[in-house]
């Protein structure tokens, strides 16, 4: 196995299976609320997802005495041959950790264009959550990485949710997965529909929720009933990204429309980019 120095006592070198262990310790550390726990298969899935042996890996950087203090997943996207930093775990209030994957990595995927938490993976939504990860971020700005594209994180517990009665509610299962919930009045016009994914331990993502042109009044009732459907079949997190504002009122209102209906907004996700 190869092993390579970044620092004094300190060595990267390919995952293997003896790492699961450690590096689930070290991705469930910076879960945000909401995510459910990340089992092993689900780490598998983001090991290897969309990359083939050659496109890339995961290394973890370890201490002399054998200690994995962190771990990052790296590909070279096929379409375009720009670098991708997929995702990358350490102790946040060590930066020098991140800043030696982070290092490591750009050295990895040579001289070319790089993306940081671009795209989703298993673990999570595409974007950096910059306030739990506050080292990360750091690392990567210092070395010459610039947000590109902002997003909010938001999070509603629904086990304490009451009831609202509003027209009629049908859920129905996805062919790929997840549930479709449509809204419609009591003489069967269509009000809005909403997409979810499919439950893990209690926990969904709202993928979508749109309404029909001349309904957009009843957002509210939409989104209520949407949760309250939720909430009955035994769901306690759902989250929701939303983009950031950017001067746009529609976003403001999306933002507005979501905390009145209890959500919390838990943290901004970036993308990053470098230039070589």
């Amino acid at each position: 196995m190869t092993v390579t120095s970044v620092g004094t006592g300190v060595w990267v070198r390919r995952f293997s299976g003896g790492d699961r262990a450690a590096v689930l310790e070290l991705v469930h550390a910076d879960l945000l609320p909401g995510r459910p726990a990340v089992t092993p298969a689900v780490l598998e899935e983001a090991l290897h997802a969309g990359m083939g042996p050659e496109a890339g890996g995961c290394e973890v950087l370890v201490s002399a005495g054998g200690t994995i203090l962190g771990v990052v997943s790296y590909a070279v996207h096929a379409q375009d041959n720009t670098g991708m930093l997929r995702w990358l775990h350490c102790a946040e209030d060590e930066q020098h950790l991140a800043d030696m994957l982070i290092t490591h990595t750009l050295a990895r995927l040579g001289r070319r264009t790089v993306h940081a938490y671009a795209e989703p993976t298993a673990l999570g939504p595409a974007g950096l959550p910059v306030r739990n990860r506050p080292g990360t971020r750091r690392a990567l700005e210092t070395r010459g990485f610039s947000a590109t594209d902002h997003a909010r994180y938001l999070h509603h517990r629904l086990d304490t949710l009451s009831p609202r009665l509003y027209g009629i509610a049908d859920l129905v299962q996805h062919p790929y997965g997840g549930w479709h919930l449509y809204l419609r009045e009591r003489d069967g016009t269509r009000i809005g529909e909403a997409r979810i994914s499919a439950p893990v331990d209690g926990t969904v993502v709202l993928e979508w929720l749109t309404l029909a042109p001349k309904c957009q009044h009843l957002g509210h009732a939409l989104l209520g009933k949407c949760l309250v459907n939720l909430a009955d079949r035994g769901i306690v997190h759902v989250t929701t990204c939303l983009d950031a504002p950017d001067d746009r009122p529609d976003q403001e209102a999306a933002l507005h429309l979501h905390e009145a209906a209890g959500f919390t907004v838990i943290d901004q996700l970036h993308t990053y980019t470098r230039c070589p």
